[in-house]
């Protein structure tokens, strides 16, 4: 090759370094910084340019209401093909409890320097996400998904594909703490962590979690106030869940398996795994 179209093609390529988004310095769900809020944010709103913040509501939430839309993370990844690079942005406000306050965003890089808006996707929050491998070259998300209802919060993991016609494509498992139900018996389940592992030799990263349980009852309800009996909460114990990861969808292990039915007999009406 003549040396000076050599010289040309790295100038070229250093430059297009420039434009090209920060691919995964974590795989994991990041706080976006002020560059990056600049950049992702001219594809949602202009509002929310300089502040993370669109106000008012976006036109693509249909009766959004509150103070505003806001930008809360951001996962780079390929998430709907492994030729392109997308940006999952997680958002908080404009919507109701039944969407959990919030809702995420999908852009895709366009060209050499901007981000084009694709799809958002109401009640799907990614602010607590790992991308795992797909078999296509393309990446899925592990994501903790929180909610709270009735006196009742759950945490649950779910697996994220947006290429499926349902994009929760796997529940691993759900963890429950019912002491604000008012129920007279119930469960008090923290999710406490979980991260990528490897428990075998393919080339798919594995998953370890680690979730803290016990059961309670409660002291006889008083009529005019059935949450005011104190609870009477067993001893709790920490498990751990090992789940295998083949590049589609996760697999407990059996030691695994025998935790989820440890953990049934804390809660054996609302507990569940897979």
């Amino acid at each position: 090759m003549n040396k000076s179209i050599f010289l040309i093609l790295i100038t070229l390529c250093s430059s297009l370094a420039l434009f090209a988004p920060a691919l995964a310095a974590s795989h994991s769900s990041q706080k976006p910084s002020a560059r990056e809020v600049r950049e992702l944010m001219a594809s949602v709103c202009s509002s929310g340019v300089k502040t993370g913040t669109c106000a008012p509501c976006p036109a693509f939430i249909e009766g959004g209401a509150g103070d505003g839309f806001s930008l809360e993370t951001v996962v780079y990844g390929k998430f709907t093909n492994a030729k392109k690079t997308d940006a999952l942005l997680d958002f908080s406000g404009c919507e109701a409890h039944v969407h959990n306050f919030g809702g995420s965003v999908l852009l895709r890089w366009q060209g050499l320097t901007k981000w084009k808006f694709v799809t958002y996707v109401p009640g799907y929050l990614t602010d607590q996400c790992l991308k795992f491998p797909a078999r296509d070259g393309r990446d899925l998300l592990l994501c903790q998904a929180d909610y709270f209802g009735m006196g009742t919060a759950i945490s649950s993991l779910l697996l994220e594909d947006f290429l499926a016609k349902q994009t929760d494509t796997q529940q691993l498992f759900s963890t429950y703490d019912t002491t604000n139900a008012c129920q007279t018996t119930g469960s008090i389940q923290t999710l406490l962590e979980w991260t990528q592992v490897r428990l075998n030799a393919d080339r798919y990263p594995d998953l370890q979690a680690k979730v803290k349980s016990a059961a309670y009852t409660r002291k006889e309800a008083k009529a005019d106030d059935p949450c005011a009996p104190e609870i009477l909460s067993g001893a709790s114990r920490t498990y751990t869940l090992e789940y295998t990861f083949d590049g589609g969808k996760f697999t407990p292990t059996q030691a695994t398996r025998g935790v989820l039915k440890q953990l049934l007999r804390d809660n054996p009406y609302l507990m569940g795994g897979g």
